[in-house]
């Protein structure tokens, strides 16, 4: 299976490592890095060719998941303590 890549990047590595995170990222955006040293190939990285999966996050909570048994506009420490934190 041949793939097919937006961009090509040479890079040294140096470069790669003070900003992989950069690098990781245009590959996830179909670009090629290929990884120099002393500006001669040696690695290269690639986008794996996979289908975007099916997002889990869930966010928020359930009805009835949370209880509040408290004033939530009250201090949570009691006023005579207040003297404490300065």
């Amino acid at each position: 299976m041949t793939m097919k890549y937006q961009r090509e990047d040479r890079v040294n590595l140096g470069k790669v490592k003070e900003h992989l995170s950069r690098y990781v990222a245009k590959a996830e955006r179909g670009t090629k890095i290929i990884i120099c040293r002393r500006n001669r190939p040696v690695a290269e990285i690639i986008p794996i060719d996979q289908p975007p999966g099916e997002n889990r996050t869930s966010l928020g909570c359930r009805l009835g998941s949370v209880q509040i048994r408290t004033d939530i506009t009250e201090p949570a420490i009691p006023a005579e303590d207040w003297d404490a934190l300065s």
